[in-house]
């Protein structure tokens, strides 16, 4: 089937397992009850996607706190209990854990969560992972003291973790990549075979999702810096054309992205963000389908996947639901349009 949708990755969660609207809020539950709450926000996120139409679904990032740091507390050789405030993507201050030793896979992180989507769905599923760089990006290194090489360290750790999801049931495995967006010279000089290493052996589907952001101020204000046009994916593109990652998901909704920069992406799967993550507006069916067949312009249909700008768990529920709902129908009607 043409133009099937998909998602970034994240949803909102319910009210009673962690604080509306809020990035990186903490559970409200603990123990077993926690589990038991995560497992119940993964039927509901699943739910939510299948009743909206999307085709390629995901456990909606019930389970993670964070997209990285979450990934992160299961590694050896990271202290999470002496923190530093580091500038993240040259954008805001964060407090975050520190490299003090070798780092090594500990356990699965999420491998139990794709099983049990798994079971849930007949529907493709995709699995989400930080990349390496974006790993870097968020800590203090007081180890390793090179970004390349931890980053590489991070590469080996992320394909155990890809295998054993692909191992799992994952159709796609995704490596979420913001920092792709601000360190150009980086990318070109590592990032991409760093990226090339954690997918590295995977049959199934690959992926890597380059995109300005959540929708939160910091992210908002640093578009506003950006000029009239954003063409940072300009640099990317090429090198990622040549990469043997399958696919390529990025911003396009509501962006000064130029469309044409996606004829650089010649031979690639592209995930065409449709869906604006940074406003409450729910988006009408015609607006999605404006976005896709621009995209059209310079990116075949059947390598065309409809999808949104970036994750969406900062949203209220009733705003996502009505923009999954939105995605699904504008890519219906273009899919019409096709005769397919």
């Amino acid at each position: 089937m043409l133009l099937q949708t998909t998602i970034a990755g994240s949803l909102p969660k319910p009210a009673w397992l962690a604080e509306p609207k809020k990035l990186w809020a903490p559970w409200l539950l603990e123990g077993a009850l926690l589990e038991e709450g995560k497992r119940d926000a993964m039927r509901l996120a699943l739910a939510d996607q299948e009743a909206a139409g999307i085709d390629i679904v995901t456990d909606g990032e019930q389970t993670r706190r964070h997209f990285v740091t979450t990934f992160i507390e299961s590694l050896k050789g990271v202290d999470f209990e002496h923190k530093r405030t580091v500038r993240i993507r040259d954008r805001y201050d964060a407090d975050v854990p520190v490299v003090v030793g070798k780092v090594a896979h500990a356990r699965p992180v999420y491998v139990e969560d794709i099983r049990f989507l798994r079971s849930q769905t007949t529907r493709r599923i995709k699995s989400t992972l930080p990349g390496p760089m974006t790993m870097v990006d968020t800590l203090y290194d007081n180890h390793y003291r090179s970004r390349e090489r931890l980053a590489r360290e991070f590469a080996a750790i992320l394909n155990q973790e890809a295998r054993e999801l692909e191992g799992s049931g994952a159709d796609v495995i995704q490596f979420d990549e913001p920092a792709f967006n601000v360190y150009m010279d980086e990318v070109a000089a590592w990032g991409i075979e760093a990226l090339e290493a954690a997918a590295a052996g995977l049959k199934c589907k690959t992926a890597v999702h380059i995109c300005y952001g959540y929708g939160i101020k910091a992210n908002i204000d640093w578009k506003k810096t950006l000029g009239s046009e954003w063409r940072q994916y300009e640099s990317t593109f090429p090198l990622l054309a040549r990469s043997r990652i399958d696919q390529v998901s990025l911003e396009c909704a509501n962006s000064h992205v130029p469309l044409e920069l996606l004829a650089l992406l010649k031979g690639k799967d592209v995930l065409v963000g449709a869906i604006d993550v940074a406003s409450d507006t729910v988006e009408k069916p015609q607006q999605v389908a404006d976005t896709i067949r621009s995209a059209m312009k310079f990116v075949p249909p059947e390598k065309l996947y409809p999808c949104t700008n970036c994750g969406m768990v900062p949203l209220a529920r009733e705003v996502a639901l009505g923009k999954l709902k939105a995605l699904a129908a504008g890519a219906a009607l273009v899919r019409r349009e096709l005769g397919g």
